[in-house]
């Protein structure tokens, strides 16, 4: 199976599923998670942010490529899009609302600044399509 052929199907399952969240209806029980969620985003980008640029000096950086893509990178953007959707149906005049959705968007904005800073440093470090800890 063609790389391009595995990056467009998962794109494609990403963006079916976002779809059918922004469809559901939100439940009142779920805007408890949200100041939690918002903070966690912001705080997950930060941290991804820093590892991310820390690649760069670090003298075995391969052992952190694979946490740093597979848990801190998607646990922020996740954080982030999930405050999205529980307050995708609060007024934008509604302060903490306000408040938490900005908190998200720092938070996602650290978190694709932190991908692109780790796939610039893959790009440049690695041979094209060797396995993180290969020479």
């Amino acid at each position: 199976m063609s790389l391009l052929l595995k990056v467009s199907a998962s794109l494609a399952l990403v963006a079916v599923v976002l779809w059918w969240m922004w469809r559901r209806p939100v439940r009142e029980s779920l805007y408890a998670w949200a100041p939690g969620l918002a903070l966690s985003s912001a705080w997950l980008g930060l941290i991804s942010a820093a590892l991310s640029a820390a690649l760069w000096v670090l003298p075995y950086p391969d052992r952190w490529v694979t946490a740093l893509f597979l848990l801190i990178d998607p646990a922020a953007g996740a954080c982030a899009i999930l405050t999205f959707w529980i307050l995708r149906e609060q007024p934008h005049d509604n302060a903490p609302a306000q408040a938490q959705r900005l908190q998200a968007t720092v938070g996602l904005a650290l978190t694709l600044l932190a991908v692109a800073l780790g796939y610039a440093f893959v790009l440049t470090s690695k041979a094209p399509f060797t396995p993180v800890g290969a020479p």
